[in-house]
């Protein structure tokens, strides 16, 4: 969505087609954005963000002032469970990348949403949130300055 008149805020979502991603994609759609801010969201199509290289050529292109950093591997439970060091990985070097090309490029702020999923031992389905007896929460902001 770009904004109209002159732009103070340039916002990178990356992750902007995940299910944080388009949410807040639907929320400046229906008018919660400022008439200065130039809202972008991309996805893996756009760069492969475990790559230095792609992922400062996607901050070069669009000059973000501001990042909302969303992208990740993910994956299901028994994904998770299966390749977890596989995740690890490669969620490190994405949120370096990802951090290391906002400071580079002397993007103002950061805001990195972390995901995490949670399962009750015995349970029976559907699940929602009143079933699970530990409290931990499901998405944690971090902002992150740069």
């Amino acid at each position: 969505t770009e904004a109209v008149g002159p732009v103070a805020k340039r916002i990178l979502v990356t992750g902007g087609t995940g299910l944080v991603g388009k949410a807040i994609e639907k929320v400046v759609e229906d008018g919660e954005g400022q008439p200065d801010e130039e809202w972008i969201f991309v996805s893996s199509k756009d760069a492969d963000l475990t790559n230095a290289v792609e992922t400062k050529a996607l901050f070069e292109r669009y000059k973000p002032t501001h990042v909302i950093h969303l992208a990740a591997m993910v994956g299901g439970l028994f994904k998770n469970i299966r390749y977890n060091l596989d995740f690890w990985r490669r969620n490190i070097h994405i949120n370096d990348n990802v951090l290391h090309s906002a400071y580079e490029t002397g993007v103002q702020k950061v805001v990195s949403c972390l995901s995490t999923c949670i399962f009750p031992d015995k349970t029976t389905y559907p699940i929602d949130e009143t079933m699970v007896s530990i409290c931990i929460p499901t998405h944690s902001l971090v902002k992150t300055p740069v």
